[in-house]
């Protein structure tokens, strides 16, 4: 892994190491023979699927199947005592140690393909060329040439702007970097991403919070599939907050451990965690976007492209989470092509 490049110039430069990243970069240098490297500002690959997604969430949601049914196992004859509460400072470990295996798998497969991996943040200068800053904080900067460029810088989990002590909660990205597992937990939102998390925490042992805008979760999904899910989550113990308004403020308790919901008519909920699961925007600050051209939406900030992934510059790409379309592994992976 350098942390500059070893070149001066590339037939294809990719920005973005995730999904969609990884394949293009990968197709270009080993069935078309092109000269390619792929910039990643994390340190590490895969995105948000291998580090804060798909992965480890699957991950979870096996420890929480596993859960329920010794929680079940009863009725089936089996004579199970948990002796123990839940590890999870453990898991996480194994958790942590699992994808960790996954990100140097990313990285070999990158060698053995020929596509250089570096190791920097990356900006748009012009429409061919591309400023790498390392990420050592000694502020070395070179600037490199690409006949083609590709945007794959994929999003990040919001939090909400206006109200006071937001920025006490969590997202998605920070659930995995929880130490220890929350007696009490409220989250906010009604997607699939806050619905999945409710339901690892409450299978785990966390008195669990679910405030929704509406009566029912998963609002774009089936309205069989809300109601049923819905319904079953107040059954399974989840306590979902529903047609629930804005918090008026968010604070610290007295003593610094816990977190003071304060809603509207003076009503006030104590948590250990406030996880936000309200939406994604595309990571495109620094970019450089308006430097060499590129056209994004003026609202959302997602980068404008065509069926085929081409936006407004003729050599430059864009795919996956920043351009807002389907936030999914697989449309990633077929975009890429």
């Amino acid at each position: 892994m350098a942390p500059i490049s070893k070149s001066e110039e590339y037939d294809f430069l990719v920005i973005g190491g995730g999904s969609g990243g990884l394949g293009a970069a990968r197709r270009a240098a080993s069935r078309f023979g092109q000269k390619v490297a792929i910039v990643e500002n994390s340190g590490r690959l895969g995105g948000t699927c291998v580090n804060v997604g798909c992965v480890p969430k699957k991950v979870c949601w096996n420890a929480a199947f596993i859960a329920e049914t010794i929680h079940d196992a009863g009725g089936y004859g089996f004579k199970l005592e948990q002796k123990a509460p839940f590890d999870w400072t453990s898991f996480k470990h194994k958790r942590d140690a699992y994808i960790k295996r996954l990100n140097g798998i990313y990285e070999r497969n990158l060698d053995k393909d020929g596509v250089e991996y570096i190791s920097a943040h990356a900006s748009l200068v012009s429409p061919n060329e591309v400023a790498l800053r390392a990420i050592d904080g000694s502020q070395d900067i070179k600037t490199v040439k690409a006949k083609k460029i590709l945007i794959a810088t994929g999003g990040y989990p919001i939090t909400p702007r206006s109200i006071p002590g937001a920025e006490l909660g969590i997202t998605s990205d920070g659930f995995f970097d929880l130490e220890t597992l929350p007696k009490k937990v409220a989250l906010v939102g009604a997607g699939y991403i806050a619905v999945e998390l409710a339901g690892i925490f409450n299978a785990l042992g966390s008195e669990t919070h679910l405030f929704i805008r509406g009566e029912t979760v998963l609002r774009k999904f089936d309205p069989m599939i809300q109601e049923v899910l819905t319904n079953y989550y107040e059954k399974i113990g989840i306590k979902i907050h529903k047609n629930s308004k804005q918090f008026q403020k968010i604070e610290k308790s007295e003593s610094g451990e816990s977190l003071i919901l304060h809603g509207e008519g003076g009503s006030q909920l104590e948590v250990d965690t406030l996880l936000w699961a309200i939406g994604r925007a595309p990571l495109v600050n620094g970019l450089g976007l308006d430097q060499a051209g590129v056209e994004s939406d003026s609202e959302t900030g997602f980068v404008r492209v065509d069926d085929y992934q081409n936006t407004n510059i003729r050599n430059i790409y864009a795919l996956g989470d920043v351009c807002g379309k389907v936030e999914l592994t697989p449309g990633k992976i077929d975009g890429d092509h």
